[in-house]
This record gives C-alpha cells, sequence and structure tokens, in this order.
C-alpha cells in the first residue's frame, strides 16, 4: 500500500490511513499480508424480471456468470446482488493469495447520498460524503494493485464509468505526456469469455494496462496468481511504485 503525502483525504484523515485499518486482512500471515487490492465491478445483477414483462417463461432470471451464483447470491426479498458476489470473491482472494483484496463498500466511508440520509434529523456532528468516483480514485491510488472486472452476468453501466474515470485520472492514455501517474503494469482489466463490449474490448490498444479474459473462476485466480507474482518480481527488481505523486506535467520545453 503506498501510504504517502498525497490531497486523497477523508474527513480530515488521510485515505491510505483509513485504508490501513479498514481494508479486510488475509485470515493467515503471508509475504503479501499488506499488499493491498482494489476490486471494482457491478454490484447489481441482470434481472430479467425486471427487464421483461414474460420472463417467467425463461428458464432463469440470471445470466450465466463465474462469479454469480442465484442459489448464494440473491437477498431475502428475492433480489440479486452481485456486491455480495464481489465480496465472496474479495474473500477468496485474500484466503488464496494472502493479499488485502477489497471492495469501496468495506471502508465506511459514505457516498454523498449515504451521507445525507445518516444525517437526516441527527443530532450528531454531520458526516461527510465522497462520491463513489472520488472513493475509487483514493483507493485506487494507494492499492498495490487495481481489478476491474467485467461479467456477463452483471450491470456493467456503473463499473464502466469508474472504469474510464480511474485510467484517465491516472494518465493512462497511450502517448499521454503527463509525468504523475499509477503504473500500468499495477491496474488490469479482467473479462469473462462471454462478455462483448466494444468499448472494454479495445481498452489495451487505448490505455497501457493489463488485460486478461478468463472462462471460470478458476482460471481467473491463476491469472491473478500470475499477475500478483509478476507484480511482486517487478517492485523487488525495479522499484515499482505504487503510485508517482508529483507534477502532473514535465515543464521541460
Amino acid at each position: 500500500m503506498f501510504d504517502g503525502d498525497t490531497n486523497f483525504r477523508y474527513d480530515g484523515r488521510p485515505v491510505s490511513d483509513i485504508l490501513s485499518e479498514e481494508a479486510p486482512a488475509p485470515p493467515g500471515l503471508s509475504p503479501h499480508d499488506d499488499f493491498t487490492v482494489y476490486v471494482m465491478g457491478p454490484y447489481t445483477a441482470f434481472d430479467a424480471e425486471k427487464a421483461y414483462d414474460d420472463a417467467e417463461e425463461l428458464r432463469t432470471r440470471f445470466q450465466d456468470d463465474p462469479l454469480f451464483d442465484p442459489d448464494e447470491h440473491v437477498d431475502e426479498d428475492d433480489d440479486p446482488d452481485m456486491e455480495v458476489a464481489l465480496r465472496e470473491f474479495c474473500g477468496e482472494l485474500r484466503e488464496r493469495h494472502g493479499c488485502r483484496a477489497f471492495i469501496a463498500t468495506d471502508v465506511d466511508i459514505p457516498t454523498n447520498e449515504q451521507a445525507a440520509e445518516r444525517n437526516a434529523g441527527d443530532d450528531e456532528p454531520s458526516v461527510p460524503g465522497m462520491d463513489p468516483l472520488a472513493q475509487s480514485v483514493a483507493f485506487a491510488a494507494h492499492s498495490d494493485a487495481v481489478l476491474f472486472l467485467f461479467t456477463r452476468g452483471g450491470l456493467t453501466t456503473g463499473v464502466g464509468a469508474e472504469t474510464g474515470g480511474v485510467l484517465g485520472e491516472f494518465h493512462l492514455r497511450r502517448g499521454n505526456p503527463a509525468t504523475t501517474h499509477k503504473p500500468g503494469q499495477r491496474v488490469a482489466v479482467h473479462l469473462a469469455e462471454d462478455f462483448g463490449s466494444a468499448t472494454v474490448d479495445e481498452l489495451p490498444e487505448g490505455y497501457d494496462v493489463q488485460y486478461d479474459s478468463f472462462g471460470s473462476k478458476a482460471e481467473l485466480h491463476d491469472s491473478l496468481r500470475n499477475w500478483f507474482d509478476n507484480l511482486d518480481r517487478a517492485t523487488r527488481d525495479a522499484g515499482l511504485p505504487v503510485f508517482r505523486p508529483g507534477e502532473t506535467y514535465s515543464s521541460d520545453p
């Protein structure tokens, strides 16, 4: 985790301090138990009943998905919960790879809407909010690895917007002359083989990031294990920074 000085703060506290306290730790000691992995993916699963009037005629309301299990990830109101699926996957990452994998809602920083709800009619000091994209930028800046997940079973509008926002914030578009950035080796986009999006498919053409596809959760774990190992070697051999703060653009002519 990058714990250096940045302007990423919440309620007067450095985000690095908050992550250090709240990002879930792996269950046992490992050489990488302070290796933070920020995971972004859809929080809402596609549900045919909300999209089609005749959904009851379908074999299933849901798309086949390597992360979402309709037998496990449906709440008491019978609504699908992709956020639970992502959180469980982060738990698997912590257990299998000994890292501190987390999603945004693992950290107790409310959005502006959530802060307004907390503050309504409350005599306690008001709680400030932080918009979701600002949270993602801050978490990504301080994490050792940033993972974007795209699968067929999730509604990807939110994570798609955050992908563009985060990659743009860290000036990862190929040819960008900015000197302040997060190394593209630390940012990965993984998509299920049956996921289709022209924009996501062509991200590696425009952005200097890692990119891979997977057909199953087991394949995803294998790919991530290789990525984590490569990051470990690159950091050890070349001092690959987690985040490079400084002037945004060089003053050299």
